[in-house]
């Protein structure tokens, strides 16, 4: 570091300096190619018939999840959001069940391509929900312990990438923070160009990785649970959200009142 020794010359380093610290560049193993052909570099995998995603649901939920995908699609649309946060006030609003419904939801629609992220790295549950394992089931490159993305994504069809983790990180907020991880979702987003890129992240309320991650998304959707979540939870969840991100919603999971019964499902 230069040692300054007045205050001239202290004047003059702050105007050299650039106004903001550059990214570091991902290295790719590949050779660039056009989003299609990523896609396709991807492991593909299939989920088992025994997963809990696979598994049907209250009819009423799924409409209310249906409804929530569509006003969702036309709301990132309208508002330019491709990467889109979810977390919730406190453990146990059911935000990783939402994020897979979801991101199956939107993948339904050959048009679109999702990916999914499991960004709760202190408690990863989406491989659970999918119930991938072995070869395919590998440690996230945002953390820094593999060097490309394309190794330790999979895809489900044509439109569906999950990018999963298995061991728990302790260092889960400083792993999210890096120049490196908000580089890497940059090079993900420039490489492969997907629709929506969603992040299921954990408990706002419960320790600070929304913060830490909030270069990594456009804006954030809040779950919360009815019989669980406190109104001052909610609140307090909603403009800690707001202060880094817009919170585009607030979802409420158990919620007794769903879409009327009226024939036309």
């Amino acid at each position: 570091m230069q040692h300054l020794t007045n205050s001239k010359e202290l004047f003059a380093a702050t105007k050299t300096q650039p106004a903001q610290e550059a990214l570091p560049e991902i290295q790719w193993h590949r050779a660039k190619s056009d989003p299609t052909r990523a896609w396709l570099r991807l492991n593909e995998a299939t989920i088992p018939a025994t997963a809990p995603v696979r598994q049907p649901i209250d009819p009423q939920a799924q409409a209310a999840i249906d409804l929530l995908r569509s006003r969702l699609l036309r709301q990132m649309r309208q508002d330019g959001i491709r990467k889109l946060a979810l977390t919730s006030p406190t453990q146990g609003c059911g935000t990783s069940t939402l994020a897979t419904r979801l991101a199956i939801g939107l993948a339904s629609q050959i048009d679109l391509k999702i990916m999914l992220f499991d960004l709760n790295l202190r408690r990863p549950e989406l491989c659970n929900q999918f119930a991938i394992k072995g070869p395919t089931a590998r440690q996230t490159a945002l953390t820094g312990t593999r060097r490309e993305f394309d190794s330790t994504a999979v895809r489900i069809g044509h439109n569906l990438a999950l990018s999963l983790f298995t061991q728990p990180e302790p260092h889960a907020a400083e792993a999210l923070g890096t120049l490196r991880a908000r580089a890497l979702v940059n090079q993900i987003e420039r490489e492969f160009e997907p629709d929506l890129m969603i992040f299921d992240l954990p408990p706002v309320l419960a320790v600070d990785d929304i913060v830490a991650a909030a270069d990594l998304y456009d804006a954030a959707l809040l779950v919360a649970r009815a019989d669980h979540s406190t109104v001052d939870q909610i609140d307090r969840a909603e403009r800690l959200i707001s202060e880094q991100k817009p919170c585009i919603g607030v979802v409420m999971n158990a919620c007794r009142f769903g879409l009327s019964d009226d024939h036309h499902r």
